[in-house]
């Protein structure tokens, strides 16, 4: 089973979500969500009993994750996928990082 975690929760973590936590791919759940705007992490946490964070660094000291998924604005993805990579997890990400 893989534990996905996601990095920001706006509009596309919506689709991800419910995919993942309402375990619709075999062999991979919803384990926590993440975004600076606290409160959209916590909805997404709510609905799918996992737990949110306003922080990623302490999310990913805090839970067991595979695959983080990073879903903030596509100029952002550069940034957190090299912050991310630290912690020797996979990363997924929709969009090219630079051009």
């Amino acid at each position: 089973m893989l534990r996905f975690a996601l990095v920001g929760c706006g509009r596309i973590a919506r689709r991800h979500s419910e995919l993942l936590g309402l375990s619709q791919i075999d062999g991979a759940r919803l384990v926590s969500v993440c975004d600076i705007r606290y409160g959209k992490a916590k909805a997404i946490g709510e609905r799918f009993n996992v737990p949110s964070y306003k922080d990623f660094d302490e999310m990913m000291e805090n839970e067991n994750i595979d695959v983080v998924a990073v879903l903030t604005p596509s100029g952002l993805h550069a940034n957190h996928v090299v912050s991310l990579s630290k912690y020797g997890k996979d990363i997924m990400v929709e969009k090219p990082m630079a051009l």
